[in-house]
């Protein structure tokens, strides 16, 4: 099967169908496989195959029934996955797919089952698949990220981080990830195919820029498009210089013409002819003084036209200062010509020419429009009432909310909560800690500071119903840090929230993203156990916003 770039891909560590990972048993490639060892007592491919809790409640097997129960349930999302993913049904995969992690989540991390591990690997890199198919590059590449975080040298893992990579023209980290994964599988196809388009599109582009480089700064006669407009410019005024050298030759010729003509009248009449200089000297003189007679001449009408208004304007001053005397409000006709689109109304106002005025009987009909103080006994009005016992109830069960005193009618109306949501969300989160593991293992991963939280939140009342909208976007700074170890070194980095929206604030939906390094890396001893304890403190943010948003919901 090809890959996104068009390469073929013959590895199964490069596989594009999910539903292929079954198969991988029978494949002779050294590639890892995407399914778990059979699970005893349970197929993940059996049709008849159940879900059921049934015993969840029993702890006659404890951790183990647990854990085995989370592997089925996992393996059958990814069987669903695989399934829509043939049909083509992306968003239905990609769903399943996480569905599949989740259920994985309470059993994974340090000394987790192979299956497990196996399982858990499976789906990040098929969800890395098709978040790639859905041109999702960056999700796709952080997904991949996550994988490799429980097997630094998984061959799918980077592979699918390389070529979403490359998409995104981070071509120098594809090359990196497609070396480690031929350092880990060296006859790996794909990888090699993928390597080798990368370096060709690198030296495509090398050409291309070395050419055009080239093209630029060319010499041996041959143009350059860098100083191509100047060259245009200065063939441009060439040309018109020459054709005004041309019209002034043409219009000298016609002049000589005249001179000849009118040195045939002379000699006809018995005078002497008249050089050529002498004539062109006569001329221009006789131009300048026509010139001069002409601008005087404007120049005088010019004055007589001034004079003629200033005398118009003092006349007509003169007949309306009695007038303003009389009524400063009422307007002279010529100020009312002057006002083009404007006209005086009964009370004196000056309005709109389209203003319509209302007759004695509509406003009767109308009676008193101004506004009104409300009665000192009415209900003080409220922007949003809390709900009570005496609220309506909605259609779904629910209490609806009052409108406010303002808006009997029940329609929309909002209030500005940003304030609050931004205060208590970032105590949640700042409040935000895990702890777990057992011996040397146990750590403790805690919120530090919120570095940023951006966004609004609100509450709205529509149709008698209350709906409660927000949308933040939080960046937070944590520290983890062994409690078995007092002299292991502390690692600390940077976590995103980049969607709390009101939109898909489910557990499953609630995107937590760390950045890929550590701003302070853990020791080598611990490093598996601080990256299971980051996962788990993502799980405890999405904890703390969902009970944000149950404050939110009690608070207004």
């Amino acid at each position: 099967m090809s890959d996104p770039e068009g390469t073929a891909t013959a590895s199964p560590a490069a596989t594009e169908d999910p539903a292929q990972d079954d198969q991988k048993a029978a494949s002779p490639s050294p590639a890892l496989p995407d399914d778990p060892p059979a699970l005893p007592g349970a197929s993940a491919s059996d049709d008849n195959s159940t879900t059921t809790d049934e015993g969840d409640d029993s702890d006659a097997e404890g951790g183990d029934q647990g854990g085995a129960d989370a592997l089925v349930k996992a393996t059958l999302q990814k069987e669903e996955g695989n399934g829509h993913f043939k049909t083509g049904n992306w968003d239905e995969a990609a769903r399943c797919y996480r569905r599949g992690t989740n259920r994985l989540k309470k059993v994974s991390g340090p000394g987790a089952d192979p299956q497990v591990i196996a399982l858990q690997l499976t789906l990040q890199t098929n969800l890395s698949m098709v978040l790639f198919k859905q041109s999702k590059y960056r999700a796709s590449r952080d997904v991949a990220s996550k994988a490799l975080e429980i097997d630094p040298n998984h061959v799918k893992a980077l592979y699918r981080r390389a070529v979403a990579c490359r998409k995104m023209g981070d071509l120098e980290d594809a090359k990196k990830d497609l070396r480690v994964a031929l350092t880990a599988d060296v006859n790996n196809v794909a990888c090699k195919k993928e390597l080798a388009a990368i370096k060709k599109q690198v030296e495509t582009a090398n050409k291309e820029q070395k050419s055009a480089l080239a093209k630029a700064f060319s010499s041996g006669g041959k143009s350059s498009f860098l100083y191509n407009d100047k060259e245009e410019e200065e063939k441009k005024k060439a040309q018109e210089k020459k054709e005004a050298e041309k019209k002034k030759q043409e219009a000298k010729a016609k002049r000589k013409q005249q001179w000849e003509d009118e040195c045939v009248k002379r000699m006809a009449k018995g005078d002497d002819a008249i050089s050529f200089d002498d004539w062109e000297k006569e001329r221009e003189d006789k131009e300048k003084k026509e010139q001069k007679e002409r601008e005087a001449k404007e120049k005088e009408e010019r004055k007589k036209a001034a004079a003629a208004r200033k005398a118009a304007k003092a006349s007509s001053s003169n007949s309306s200062k009695g007038d303003d005397d009389d009524d400063d409000d009422e307007l002279t006709e010529q100020e009312l010509a002057s006002l083009r689109g404007y006209k005086k109304t009964k009370d004196g106002r000056t309005t709109s020419y389209f203003t319509r005025e209302l007759s004695e009987d509509e406003k009767q009909r109308i009676g008193d429009i101004a506004p009104k103080k409300l009665d000192s006994g009415a209900a003080t009005p409220t922007l949003l009432s809390t709900s009570s016992s005496s609220s309506p109830t909605a259609v779904d069960g629910s209490t609806a909310s009052r409108p406010s005193a303002w808006n009997q009618a029940g329609t929309w109306e909002e209030k500005d909560c940003t304030t609050w949501c931004q205060d208590a969300l970032t105590t949640k989160l700042q409040s935000t800690i895990y702890s777990g593991g057992n011996g040397d293992g146990a750590v403790v991963a805690k919120i530090t500071k919120v570095d940023e939280l951006t966004g609004e939140g609100s509450v709205a009342i529509a149709g008698g119903k209350r709906r409660y909208i927000f949308d933040f976007h939080a960046k937070l700074k944590y520290e983890i840090a062994s409690s078995s170890d007092p002299e292991a070194k502390t690692a600390t980095g940077m976590v995103r929230l980049p969607d709390i929206c009101s939109t898909h604030i489910d557990d499953d939906e609630l995107e937590v993203v760390f950045d890929g390094s550590w701003k302070k890396a853990p020791s080598s001893q611990h490093a598996a156990a601080f990256t299971a304890a980051r996962t788990d403190l993502g799980n405890a943010l999405r904890s703390a916003v969902k009970e944000w948003v149950q404050d939110f919901n009690q608070q207004f």
